[in-house]
């Protein structure tokens, strides 16, 4: 167990939690106004990352308070079989990229979930420095010119004061989303 000392939780770093069907509508919709670790978490909890993933790419103690106020939202469940995590009453959702909108084919709708996360993570660690590089990655409207900017963002994040310590695992984490999406990275 890791405990976030500023919330008295814990939770177990082996947990593995994935969004619920009010989580992946979360991401797309943004209506709950979520902080920008919030979101960042919700939308690195795929049901394949660990907890301890998740913490070696955050600010020291922080997911833990995080996922306990995301559970506390319904917005993530654990899931089954994951050591530290009880069973859920149900069977857990699968945690596609997030739910794509009516009609758009999958590949548009990785692009638009590897797009919020790269946003996020921008807002997140570049501080006022992220107006340009976020302006970038929206501006990226399909997978070959997402990728000319997955370049620009990495580098940005290891420049910044803050990101440079999880840019490593931030552009794996965009790489693996987009080779899963069957996009070249």
């Amino acid at each position: 167990m890791f405990v976030d000392s500023a919330v008295h939780t814990s939770v177990s770093r082996d947990a593995v939690f994935a969004k619920t069907a009010k989580g992946r509508g979360e991401v797309n919709a943004r209506g709950m106004g979520l902080s920008g670790r919030q979101r960042t978490v919700l939308i690195m909890l795929d049901g394949q990352r660990s907890c301890a993933a998740l913490a070696a790419m955050m600010p020291e103690g922080q997911v833990a308070g995080i996922v306990t106020e995301l559970l506390a939202l319904d917005l993530i469940a654990p899931c089954a079989g994951a050591a530290g995590a009880p069973a859920p009453a149900a069977a857990p959702l699968p945690a596609p990229a997030d739910v794509p909108d009516a009609g758009a084919p999958q590949a548009d709708a990785d692009v638009a979930a590897i797009k919020a996360y790269m946003v996020q993570a921008a807002q997140t660690y570049l501080g006022l420095l992220a107006a340009e590089v976020v302006e970038r990655i929206e501006g990226a409207h399909d997978a070959a010119r997402l990728r000319g900017v997955v370049g620009h963002w990495h580098m940005a994040l290891q420049a910044s004061k803050h990101g440079r310590e999880t840019a490593a695992a931030h552009i794996e984490y965009v790489r693996t989303g987009l080779r899963d999406a069957g996009i070249p990275a």
